[in-house]
């Protein structure tokens, strides 16, 4: 039989003192730091979700980082208190070790327990080592703390407004370039002609026309809000005088049974053959019938455009109607004018725009082929492109509307009422006056239109 000899106990019981020296501070200072660690980055994280609290989520990019970093620290301070927890569950699992002997059963369960929660189930096991058992539960419970932690970011639509300086693309009608009509200076120098409306006017023209309003301005992320002050052109549209309308009428009347129709609709701008001796074949020329004279150069006042209504030649439904005696036609005239606007501008992430503005009429404005001055000058360029923008508006206008005595309709050159029936007249239910009244509504927007799609529209070509 072996002795223990008294100096292999005193080497063993100094090599335990020594081990245990230099091992005693190591589990409590895990467990302190992985607590204070945890503790930290809950900290942090509350922090930061109070910091992104509030905030204008700009992009999705931003959104997605604020989630993952907010993820990462949750992650991080379940990480340092489940260490915590586990190494204070092994250090109560060897002093109970050491303190009392167990069976196979009772070992194989205490040292599993923190990787399979079915080890709960040996209830006899637990009742006898409650702190074990209070530890194993932390550590499992340990993901329950996501419910007293903030667990993700929300993004709630809330109107945030803030003011700040926004840069918006115009076209300055005093630009001199050809987007808005072709005009060069003549031979002397001193003159500039004007020749006609330029391709970058007649694409908004079109879009106006077609899309029923204000072509789309510029596009944001965010929603925008924002009023603009600018100057430019306007038309004012009345009823004619008594002398202009039964001009037209006796000379549309030779017109009509000359051609044996019956005009609903005519548009016209003031050139030669129009005066007191006007008469049918005035109408019947190629210059109104196709629209060939846009722009108004005769009138020495405000440049103006015409449109004639027989209203009497056509029923609620927008279709011939007979009728005795002379036509009740009316007549309206539309008049260039120098305006101020104030415009108000709604551009939301969507997509969807509001576009609203006013006008202040300022002045009449004549439209003229020759004007003096060279093409450089912004006096120059701003007459040559404001009555351009007249003349896309004759353009869209003129032209006649007729019924044939079979109940045919003929509509030559009058885009406006082509290619948008919004822009008709004649709707179901309105009398006489209802109707003319809803054509210079028509007119006068189309115009209003027109000017706010060519100076802020974003259009391409």
């Amino acid at each position: 039989m072996f002795e223990k000899r008294a100096e292999d106990v005193v080497v063993s019981e100094i090599k335990d003192f020594q081990r245990f020296a230099h091992i005693h501070w190591r589990a409590p200072t895990v467990m302190g730091v992985s607590f204070l660690s945890a503790v930290v980055l809950m900290g942090f994280h509350h922090g930061f979700y109070l910091l992104m609290e509030g905030e204008p989520a700009s992009s999705t990019l931003l959104q997605s980082w604020a989630s993952r970093a907010g993820t990462a620290l949750a992650f991080l301070a379940r990480l340092f208190l489940a260490i915590g927890t586990g190494v204070a569950y092994d250090q109560c699992l060897w002093v109970d070790l050491h303190a009392r002997s167990h069976d196979m059963n009772s070992l194989d369960s205490m040292f599993s327990i923190l990787g399979n929660a079915f080890e709960f189930l040996h209830l006899r096991i637990w009742i006898r080592k409650p702190a074990l058992a209070f530890i194993a539960a932390v550590t499992w419970l340990l993901p329950i703390s996501a419910v007293f932690t903030p667990g993700t970011l929300s993004v709630q639509a809330v109107l945030h407004s803030s003011n700040e300086t926004l840069q918006v693309g115009e076209r300055a009608y005093t630009t001199n370039t050809d987007l808005y009509c072709g005009y060069a200076t003549n031979d002397d120098g001193n003159t500039t002609s004007y020749v006609e409306l330029a391709t970058g006017l007649f694409i908004p023209t079109m879009a106006t026309l077609l899309g029923n309003g204000v072509v789309p301005v510029q596009s944001s992320d965010t929603n925008v809000t924002y009023d603009i002050q600018f100057s430019g052109p306007a038309v004012t549209c009345n009823r004619s005088s008594d002398q202009d309308l039964e001009l037209a009428k006796q000379a549309i009347a030779e017109y009509e049974n000359s051609t044996s129709t019956r005009v609903f609709y005519y548009g016209w701008v003031p050139q030669a053959g129009w005066d007191s001796n006007v008469n049918g074949s005035f109408f019947a020329s190629d210059n109104l019938q196709l629209g060939n004279i846009r722009l108004d150069v005769v009138s020495q006042d405000a440049a103006k455009l015409f449109i004639y209504l027989n209203t009497t030649g056509v029923d609620s439904s927008a279709k011939p109607a007979p009728f005795v005696g002379t036509p009740s036609a009316q007549m309206i005239t539309c008049a260039l004018y120098n305006a101020s606007y104030a415009a108000h501008f709604e551009v939301n992430s969507t997509g969807t725009q509001k576009v609203t503005a006013s006008a202040t009429f300022q002045n009449w404005m004549p439209a003229f082929s020759i004007v003096d001055g060279v093409a450089g000058d912004p006096l120059v360029s701003r007459q040559m492109n404001m009555q351009a923008v007249m003349e896309g508006f004759g353009m869209m206008t003129i032209g006649p509307i007729t019924f044939g005595f079979d109940g045919s309709m003929s509509i030559t050159s009058v885009y406006a009422l082509q290619l948008n029936q919004a822009m008709y007249p004649a709707k179901e239910g309105m009398d006489q006056t209802s109707l003319t009244e809803r054509q210079i509504s028509l007119s006068e927007a189309l115009f209003r239109n027109m000017t706010l799609s060519m100076l802020f529209g974003v259009v391409n070509g």
